[in-house]
């Protein structure tokens, strides 16, 4: 059984040791949903941090690359949805600010050691009379070990039509280490981070020197999705290590430190492909293949062009297996290719090889593409190196949500 086969969907970030999280409404949303989250540790943790690659940036992202620049001690984060705070100007950096300082003071933690998100709506300022309220009110429920109103994953949510959490525990030599998290998201996804807000949380102390292994790990799951092509002013992802466990990273055998990174990797990937799964209108989830490159980031390239092709992604809508709109895409992705040598598949069945189609039975081919999953493998017949990017269709309803957004 695979690590991703043994995740617990009932938990989120609550779940490792030393760790609380929770949500409620403090009415910052007009359909009256909740809006208002929190993760509070009893002690100190340290905090590992990805955000948007777009200039366009909100407040809250430019507060935590300011204080986990500082580095430190951390003991949470308060996050917001239904207002992004972005494009707010000074005000929005003092509000977010405010918004840390709340949290810190509702929970007993020191200055500085809240981190703060937001998503919704570009170009409002926040009410902060509503999150003077509702953030003091959440603190003190989690410092009393009280139930709040709904779950930390469903108090982030925006356009989400579902939660998206996951937990795992893993049994080592010296003990049992877990790992949880959630994350929201559901369009303006593309790699290099989307509209997306992932929390991960683990009781294994881990050292600073971890910071690589956090940015490949986020450079494989959430930097290879896309659902439209728009990256966002707000994309945060953050992983907190406590000491809940007991046990530090350093203390693992090396098979044993081999196993928590895999275990770590599939649940950042199990939320990856949940926010495709989950993307604006979607009917299909699709996997990209790319094997057979000069070097991994040809195929990464070459990945996300043909997976965010509009053409591509509305003929996948369409049940249609359409291979020349991915050749022709292939073509046009800016890295050189030989038609002669690539070869197409959906699924297992060979639609494309030798610079020609390979007539394979159509029945065959729409049992395949009418399914909600499917594998598009394209060999290019160059190398060895490989990427995968996960995307999903584009439909009519995504249109409706996007062209309704704001109203």
């Amino acid at each position: 059984m695979s690590v991703s086969e043994r995740f617990d969907t009932s938990v989120g970030p609550e779940y490792p040791r030393g760790f609380r999280a929770g949500g409620l409404n403090c009415g910052l949303k007009a359909s009256g949903k909740p809006d208002l989250a929190m993760i509070w540790a009893e002690g100190g943790l340290r905090v590992f941090g990805a955000f948007t690659r777009n200039c366009v940036f909100a407040a809250p992202v430019q507060v935590c690359r300011e204080r986990l620049e500082w580095g430190g001690k951390f003991r949470g984060v308060v996050a917001n949805s239904g207002n992004a705070n972005a494009c707010t100007g000074e005000q929005g950096l003092c509000d977010a600010r405010e918004m840390a300082t709340l949290a810190e003071r509702a929970t007993g933690s020191e200055e500085g050691s809240f981190l703060v998100c937001s998503t919704g709506v570009i170009g409002h300022p926040l009410d902060m009379s509503l999150l003077r309220a509702g953030i003091p009110k959440l603190g003190a429920a989690l410092v009393a070990g009280e139930k709040t109103e709904v779950p930390f994953q469903r108090a982030i949510m925006t356009t989400d039509t579902r939660p998206k959490n996951f937990g795992l525990e893993l049994e080592f030599a010296g003990g049992r280490v877990r790992i949880a998290g959630c994350c929201k998201g559901a369009g303006m996804i593309h790699p290099d981070m989307a509209t997306l807000l992932a929390f991960v949380t683990t009781d294994l102390e881990l050292p600073q020197s971890f910071e690589p292994e956090f940015k490949a790990i986020v450079d494989d799951s959430f930097n290879s999705i896309t659902v439209d092509g728009d990256t966002s002013t707000n994309d945060t992802a953050l992983l907190f290590s406590g000491n809940g466990s007991g046990l530090s990273y350093e203390q693992l055998g090396l098979e044993e430190q081999g196993r928590f990174r895999e275990a770590l990797f599939s649940l950042f990937a199990e939320l990856a492909k949940g926010i495709v799964r989950d993307g604006e209108g979607a009917t299909k989830f699709v996997e990209f293949q790319v094997r057979q490159a000069e070097s991994r980031a040809q195929a990464r390239r070459l990945g996300r062009f043909v997976a965010n092709s509009k053409l591509v992604k509305t003929a996948i809508f369409g049940n249609d297996p359409n291979w020349g709109r991915i050749l022709s895409s292939l073509g046009s992705a800016g890295e050189k290719i030989d038609p002669a040598k690539t070869v197409i598949r959906f699924d297992d069945v060979v639609i494309f090889a030798s610079g020609e189609p390979t007539h394979p039975p159509m029945e065959e081919l729409r049992r395949i593409v009418g399914g909600k999953e499917f594998a598009i493998r394209i060999e290019l017949g160059l190398g060895s190196a490989q990427a995968d990017v996960w995307t999903c269709d584009l439909s009519y309803e995504y249109v409706k949500i996007n062209a309704e957004y704001t109203t």
